[in-house]
């Protein structure tokens, strides 16, 4: 399931589909948090302790002094919540620490570059007792953050993964099979149609 998703994400870039890309990335930690944390009942939990440990914790500058806004495992948690429940990827700072909040949330779409390097950013502006908490984040870095890690989590922790279902590529089953000609079947059963009834008003008139 992870690299089929992974795949199906990594092809929605390729073709521009920023917000596919983006809800179906989201919901990786949601798989990986299952595998790691199987015993933890909330799903939040889960999410967000398997975010942090795997990707979080690189987010965060351990040089700041300032406390700047980063995509922690809340953060990306709000917007998972926002995205997937209400389709718009908003901000909510109640679902964030109250020291943490972010005031002004913008995505960035882009073309793919030759080098695949994007880049967040993130600002606090103080303008007298006011203070704006800002945060940039580009699309197609954090689908492919999310797609990076979570690819090698489950390459290295398949054990981990339980799944009592099959996805079923019916184009590769039948790819052995002989290519079916629909307009010779279509035109056959046009012909038993027409044979049919005029069997049947032969029939009748007798």
């Amino acid at each position: 399931m992870i690299i089929r998703l992974v795949q199906d994400i990594r092809k929605a870039l390729e073709n521009e589909l920023y917000f596919v890309a983006l809800s179906s990335a989201l919901t990786l930690p949601d798989i990986c948090g299952k595998a790691a944390y199987p015993t933890e009942r909330s799903s939040r939990k889960r999410y967000i302790l398997w975010y942090d440990e795997a990707i979080g914790k690189y987010e965060k500058n351990p040089e700041d002094k300032d406390d700047m806004p980063y995509l922690s495992g809340e953060v990306i948690y709000s917007l998972r919540c926002s995205l997937l429940h209400e389709g718009n990827p908003n901000m909510k700072n109640d679902s964030l620490r109250t020291n943490q909040p972010i005031d002004h949330f913008s995505l960035v779409i882009e073309k793919a570059k030759p080098f695949d390097i994007y880049s967040d950013s993130s600002s606090i502006t103080q303008f007298e007792n006011e203070q704006k908490r800002e945060y940039r984040m580009n699309v197609r870095r954090i689908c492919m953050i999310l797609c990076n890690v979570a690819e090698t989590y489950y390459k290295e922790n398949g054990d981990k993964f339980h799944f009592n279902y099959e996805i079923i590529d019916w184009d590769e089953v039948t790819s052995h099979l002989p290519p079916i000609d629909m307009e010779k079947v279509f035109a056959e059963l046009a012909k038993s149609d027409s044979e049919f009834y005029q069997g049947r008003k032969m029939g009748e008139n007798e």
